[in-house]
């Protein structure tokens, strides 16, 4: 069962020469060069108070994931037979196991813009909830905050922390732009 809520992720199995940039290389590239940048700050920015970057990314996510939800569902009950062909150029591929049978197919427009809103809808709703629990445990663990700034690790934990929330965001972002890009451009284009 929770195999099955997870499916969305398998966004990431999607085979594109192209892809690994917008998942992986730029957001790597990006968070850390972001969090570098904090570490080097006289007086960082507050991450969970209030004011600060994950309340404010919460703001925008609250309104993106309603955004994603109805773009996937949108894409779903799209009536143009041109959604439905394999997708021009190099088409993605993805690995599906069916009657026991692993075959590599080739993705169809809606296919991949519905593991892609999919993805973007999951990976919104776990950002948020990281957000959410960021927030409760910065306002909860006080004393687990003074000792990492009495040892000199408050900055070091805090970077790392945002590398990781950076790269999931970025990835969002990047991710977000693709399905854009696909929904108002290239799903109207023959090749």
């Amino acid at each position: 069962m929770l195999a099955m809520t997870l499916r969305p992720f398998k966004y990431l199995f999607i085979r594109h020469h192209e892809k690994k940039w917008f998942d992986f290389i730029i957001p790597l590239i990006m968070a850390g060069v972001f969090s570098y940048l904090y570490s080097l700050l006289n007086k960082p920015f507050p991450l969970t108070a209030n004011g600060g970057l994950i309340p404010q990314i919460n703001s925008l996510l609250q309104m993106l994931i309603g955004f994603y939800i109805a773009s996937l569902a949108a894409i779903a009950t799209f009536g143009n037979q041109s959604i439905d062909e394999v997708m021009a150029g190099e088409a993605p591929t993805l690995r599906i196991k069916e009657r026991g049978v692993v075959n590599t197919v080739p993705l169809t427009r809606r296919r991949f813009l519905c593991y892609l809103f999919g993805y973007l809808a999951l990976l919104s709703i776990f950002l948020y909830l990281t957000g959410v629990g960021s927030m409760l445990v910065g306002l909860s663990s006080v004393e687990f905050m003074d000792y990492l700034k009495a040892a000199g690790l408050l900055t070091i934990a805090k970077s790392i922390y945002l590398f990781v929330y950076l790269f999931f965001l970025i990835n969002l972002i990047l991710t977000t732009l693709l399905g854009l890009y696909y929904l108002s451009v290239r799903i109207h284009e023959s090749n």
